[in-house]
């Protein structure tokens, strides 16, 4: 038998590197891809941008008198509402006011049967001497239509009365009740002393007043010769 040979193998050669190659940059082929796809990226986003712009400006235009109008309408109806909180206000405070005035008979047509009961009625109340009185025909008060409006006018009655007392403190007791029964206006009041008829005779006192009437109520129809009906 031969024997075999165990002697060892030499190395094994080296697997070969790859090869690089380095080549020479180029901006033109490496370098403007790049910024003409930026470029376009750009161009676009702008291109959106602007049509956006517009599209937002063109329904703002659109939208702009609805706008107007609505804020219009909502500034119309906050001044409603601010007024509608004043005059609910000034009736809060005026209510008192004008339930005293409307006993008083300040508001509506003149009562003259009622007045003339109130007269006597002050007359026995105070045991007043007899007194002498005349209505005039009522008439028109010129005022300020803002102060009043359309629908009310003030009127006018021209009340004059004479009386004889034994002491200035009659006169004003009929004077002060005489504005508990009505809205009564004083133009003048003369008093006088009175000459006794008699030594015994009580020394008496004469006054002759005139008064304004003065009611709120609806217009009146005025007749051809200027009296108020």
């Amino acid at each position: 038998m031969e024997a075999k040979s165990t002697a060892p193998a030499g190395p094994k050669p080296a697997a070969a590197k790859p090869k690089v190659v380095i080549e020479a940059y180029s901006f033109r082929r490496q370098g403007w891809p790049y910024i003409r796809k930026s470029a376009n990226v750009f161009l676009v986003c702008l291109l959106i941008s602007v049509l956006m712009v517009g599209a937002g400006r063109f329904v703002l235009f659109r939208t702009k008198p609805d706008t107007m109008g609505a804020a219009q309408k909502q500034s119309a109806a906050r001044d409603r509402l601010n007024q509608a909180e004043a005059e609910r206000i000034e009736i809060r405070d005026f209510l008192p006011k004008f339930e005293q005035l409307r006993a008083r008979g300040f508001f509506g047509p003149e009562n003259r049967l009622a007045m003339l009961e109130a007269i006597r009625d002050i007359q026995k109340r105070h045991r007043l001497l007899p007194i002498e009185y005349n209505f005039e025909p009522q008439q028109i008060v010129a005022v300020d239509a803002a102060l009043l409006g359309p629908e009310l006018e003030l009127h006018s009655t021209a009340v004059q009365f004479k009386m004889k007392m034994l002491h200035e403190l009659d006169l004003v007791n009929i004077m002060r009740d005489l504005k508990q029964a009505g809205f009564f206006s004083v133009k003048e009041c003369d008093v006088l002393a009175e000459e006794p008829q008699t030594e015994t005779a009580p020394r008496l006192l004469g006054a002759s007043c005139t008064l304004y009437w003065l009611t709120i109520g609806p217009p009146t129809v005025v007749a051809p010769e200027g009296v108020v009906q």
